[in-house]
Formats: structure tokens, sequence, C-alpha cells
């Protein structure tokens, strides 16, 4: 049964799939091209039951995408207990749960990890629709990639943590993958240069896939001084010691 708007209710959506079991869809998007948004995404969009973004922005881009209108929930540091109790409270229904992240493949660097746990936990099937990634994105586009390599994601805000961190890679025997926001790059790449040399061989994607895409290789210190003043999204390769 519809209600006045002419939509089915979740009471509704709920008889209807009693039988099914529960599903968590990992979705992935673009990073930068909307039009990288696999079709298996878009259509996990249209068809899930609930669905979860980390901020609205990447939200309406995609459904807009997807050419539909939706309400969804949010699932960010700022925005989790509710969004959590409706996961919970849908895998129990049986229902399918989609989330997408801002960029890329969900739960690298993102708070999607929250809701895999909950459905290991409720023997919640779980689904990924592979994308693109920035990371093998900036890889693919690296020349001194070799069999192996370390990702450390994104370092601790905090300057003495960052710096003891950084100190650990002086003799790191594989490249180093090194995530950052556009806002903490300039302090990134200093801190690089003062403890691992400017000299040292590092290797930047900026903007991957978008407007601004740009790959800069060379020392650090070059690389610093050739940082674009746009605060852009990008991803850092530190070549072995």
């Amino acid at each position: 049964m519809k209600n006045l708007n002419g939509r089915e209710s979740m009471e509704d959506i709920t008889k209807q799939k009693q039988d099914t079991k529960a599903k968590l869809i990992m979705a992935a998007t673009h990073i930068g091209c909307i039009l990288d948004i696999p079709p298996r995404s878009l259509d996990a969009l249209r068809q899930a039951d609930l669905l979860i973004f980390e901020e609205d922005r990447p939200a309406r881009a995609a459904l807009k995408a997807a050419g539909i209108h939706r309400e969804y929930m949010k699932l960010s540091e700022h925005v989790e207990k509710d969004t959590l109790e409706q996961t919970r409270s849908a895998f129990k229904r049986g229902l399918s749960v989609c989330y997408m992240s801002d960029q890329g493949m969900p739960v690298i660097a993102d708070p999607g990890q929250k809701l895999l746990k909950m459905a290991y936990e409720m023997n919640v099937q779980v689904t990924v629709i592979p994308g693109a990634s920035s990371i093998t994105a900036t890889l693919a586009a690296c020349p001194f990639l070799n069999n192996s390599f370390r990702y450390l994601g994104f370092l601790p805000k905090d300057k003495i943590q960052r710096e003891k961190a950084i100190t650990s890679l002086k003799g790191a025997p594989e490249p180093i993958v090194i995530m950052e926001t556009p806002y903490r790059r300039k302090h990134l790449l200093q801190s690089l240069v003062s403890i691992l040399g400017g000299k040292r061989q590092a290797f930047i994607g900026y903007d991957i896939s978008g407007p601004n895409e740009s790959f800069q290789l060379g020392g650090l210190e070059k690389l610093d001084q050739n940082s674009p003043e746009a605060k852009l999204n990008f991803v850092i390769v530190i070549d072995r010691a």
C-alpha cells in the first residue's frame, strides 16, 4: 500500500522483503569526474532501501547522476548515532543498505568501517561495487613503483606525532603512499623535506580525473616549491630510501 504521496512506506517495504536477507552495498563513486561512477553504483542508489552518504553535496550529485531524488542519511564524525541505529533497524528487517563515500572507494579514509563491523556482527551479506580510487590511480602514473608499497593513509594532525611517523620512514625499503587534506598539504611537504631531505624522490597526483589534474615528479623540496596554490585533493608517493 502506498501513502498519500504515492510512495511505499517503510512498513510496506519490510513486508515485501521479510524473506530477503539483509544486504550492505559498499558502492564506489568517482574521484573527480562524475562520469566515472560505476553503472552498478547508480543502480544501487535507485534500488537500495536505505541510502547513506558522508556529506550533502556529493550525495546530491550522485543522486542527480542516477536520475533520482531520494531521502538519505549521513554518516560522518559529526553525524553517527542515529544513522547507525537506523542501519541496524534496516538490517533486522532484511532490507538493503547502500553506502557511498564522498570520493572513490568506501572505507578508504572514511567512516564506512562502522557499517561493515555492524554488518559482519549481524551476519549481513556484504557486496562491493568496485571503482575509482585515488590511490591506485596515482600509482598507475607513478614511474618508480615496484611490486610492493606501504600505505599509511592520513598521518597524525599533531605536528610532533606527524614528524615522529615521518621519521620512521627514513629507511623504508618500499615506496610510501600518504594522503592528506588539501589544507594541510604545505605542512606535510615541509615536514617531509625537513626529515627525509629535499632530494628524496617523490611523486604527487593532484585532482586526479578532475579539471585540474596534474602529476609532479621530483625531489621533495622541488615538489614543495612547485606546490599549486589551489586547495586540490592529492596523493603523494615517496620513493624507497
